[in-house]
């Protein structure tokens, strides 16, 4: 859409995008000012048309917020980045309106299909002070635990931010989709595959999925404390330990389910195989 747009530029002053999707704005916000027409985007249905004048909008936003809109957009939120719990883009975009450092490391998502250090350290800060307005806290990691312990423990996952692993896979997602995004007016972009350090990999089928952590969630000392109650079955939408992509082991409620460590399985038919030895 908006190659043709460029090269439509070069032979109309006014251009009209027919477009309801959130994605089309932000990226016309953002080449407003490399796209050498007035720029409009026609909403709505056939009965009740709304144009958008995105030189104007995009005089009020200022060229500073436009050329950080396709970073902040992906980030937040969009058709192929998921969303941070209870996170909306308007305290986002207020936040990065109010910050200069955030700012600029929003404009550099998307610059490169790589996160540089410095801009992935400048929005980990910035998801703090999305959970918590006034702290001085700039880790994921340290904001978690000292909002784990300001609650005793009382507090949904939901409503602390992502650990520091889980932030960089969600970011790696975001720039790539941002860089997409600010290449949109090249024609064949060169785009890396998004399964080669993006944040996504293939499964054993070789379909794309998303790579939620690059490490595992919690020590392995940790993880083998954890356990289901499954009374019958243990299934995905009801088993903790599946829901957290955890094997069940010998500590679960239920034993012998499909989603049981090899190894225990192993020993509790061993066990089995004994008594029968003993009755015999």
């Amino acid at each position: 859409m908006f190659l043709h747009a460029k090269h439509a530029a070069t032979h109309y002053k006014t251009i009209i995008l027919v477009a309801d999707d959130t994605d089309v704005l932000i990226i016309s916000l953002h080449l407003s000012r490399t796209i050498d027409s007035q720029l409009f985007i026609r909403r709505g249905t056939k009965v009740r048309v709304r144009m958008i004048d995105v030189g104007k909008l995009a005089a009020v936003l200022g060229s500073g917020v436009c050329s950080a809109l396709p970073g902040l957009h992906a980030w937040s939120g969009c058709d192929t980045v998921s969303a941070l719990a209870s996170q909306g883009k308007i305290k986002a975009l207020k936040l990065v309106q109010a910050n200069d450092l955030y700012l600029q490391a929003f404009t550099d998502l998307g610059s490169s299909w790589n996160v540089p250090t410095d801009v992935f350290n400048s929005i980990q800060a910035f998801t703090c002070q999305l959970y918590a307005r006034n702290t001085k806290i700039v880790g994921a990691n340290s904001l978690r635990y000292h909002m784990f312990c300001a609650k005793k423990g009382q507090i949904e996952s939901g409503q602390l931010p992502p650990c520091e692993d889980s932030l960089m896979q969600h970011t790696l997602r975001a720039n790539y989709q941002a860089a997409i995004w600010r290449r949109s007016p090249e024609n064949l972009p060169d785009v890396p595959a998004p399964s080669a350090g993006h944040g996504w990999e293939l499964d054993d089928g070789g379909s794309l999925k998303i790579r939620w952590m690059a490490g595992l969630p919690a020590p392995d000392v940790v993880l083998n404390l954890i356990s289901c109650t499954c009374r019958r079955t243990c299934r995905p939408s009801d088993c903790s330990c599946i829901l957290n992509g955890l094997k069940c082991t010998v500590v679960c409620k239920l034993q012998g389910c499909s989603n049981m460590v090899q190894d225990d399985a192993i020993v509790a038919q061993d066990a089995n195989d004994s008594d029968g030895d003993s009755d015999d």
